[in-house]
C-alpha cells in the first residue's frame, strides 16, 4: 500500500512539474517573440534566431552529458536527495535500459521539468535590452530549456525497438539521439557518450576525453584531501 501511495504522489508531482513548465515556458517563449518582432528584424533577425536556436539544442546536449556523467561516475544511489532524483534512476537504467520505455511522457520527463522550471522563470523576467546580442542569449535561454524539458523523451525514443514514424524520421535525419549513437554509452563500462539529446557533441568530448579528465582530476583533488587530513 505504501508503495502504491509513494508512486502515485510521484505520477502527481511529474504532472504538475510537466503542465507547470509548459505553461512557464510558454510565456516565456511569448516574451521571447515580443522582444523579437519589436527589435531586430529581417536576414540579421532570422540569423540570430536560427544561431540561438542552435546554441540552445547545444547547450542542451552539453548539460545533459555533464549531468549524466555526474550521475554514472559519481555519489550513490541512496545520496540524500540527488540519489533517488537523479543516481538512481541512470544507474537502473543501465540494468535494464527498456525500463524507460515503459514509462509515459509525465514520467520521462517530470524530473527535468522540475529542474527547469527555476531557469525558465530567471529567463522570463530576466530584463534584457534591444539588440542583436540579447536576443541571442534569450533565444539560447528559450531553446535550450525546452530541449532540456524533452532530453529525457528523446533518450527514451533512442531504446524504443519500433518508435512513431516522425520518430523514426527524427532518428533517420539524425535531429535527435539515435539509436546507433547512444548504443555506445551501452557498450563495456557505461563511460563515453555520455549526451543524450542530440548526441551530436558525443564524439568530440569523447575524442578531447573531456569526462575522463574531469574524472582523473575530481578523484585527484579528493585523494590530495584524504591525505592532507
Amino acid at each position: 500500500m505504501q508503495g502504491s501511495i509513494s508512486l502515485s504522489r510521484k505520477a502527481l508531482i511529474d504532472r504538475i512539474s510537466v503542465m507547470t513548465f509548459v505553461v512557464a515556458w510558454t510565456l516565456m517563449i511569448l516574451r521571447v517573440a515580443t522582444e523579437m518582432i519589436a527589435g531586430t528584424t529581417g536576414p540579421v533577425g532570422l540569423f540570430v534566431l536560427l544561431l540561438g536556436i542552435v546554441a540552445g539544442y547545444l547547450l542542451a546536449d552539453l548539460l545533459a552529458g555533464v549531468a549524466h556523467w555526474i550521475a554514472d561516475r559519481f555519489f550513490e544511489r541512496d545520496t540524500r536527495i540527488l540519489g533517488p532524483m537523479l543516481i538512481a534512476p541512470f544507474r537502473e537504467h543501465h540494468d535494464d535500459p527498456l525500463e524507460i520505455t515503459r514509462h509515459d511522457f509525465f514520467e520521462v520527463t517530470g524530473n527535468n521539468a522540475l529542474i527547469t522550471i527555476p531557469v525558465v522563470l530567471l529567463v522570463a523576467v530576466f530584463p534584457i535590452s534591444d539588440g542583436p546580442l540579447d536576443h541571442f542569449l534569450l533565444t539560447i535561454g528559450a531553446s535550450s530549456t525546452l530541449f532540456l524539458f524533452l532530453t529525457n523523451q528523446f533518450h527514451r525514443w533512442a531504446h524504443m525497438p519500433v518508435p512513431p514514424g516522425p520518430v523514426r524520421w527524427l532518428h533517420a535525419t539524425g535531429l535527435v539521439l539515435t539509436p546507433s549513437r547512444h548504443a555506445r554509452h551501452h557498450q563495456g563500462l557505461h563511460d563515453r557518450a555520455y549526451c543524450v539529446t542530440s548526441g551530436w557533441l558525443n564524439p568530440l568530448l569523447d575524442e578531447l576525453g573531456l569526462f575522463d579528465r574531469l574524472e582523473r582530476a575530481f578523484s585527484s583533488g579528493r585523494a590530495n584531501e584524504r591525505s592532507d587530513a
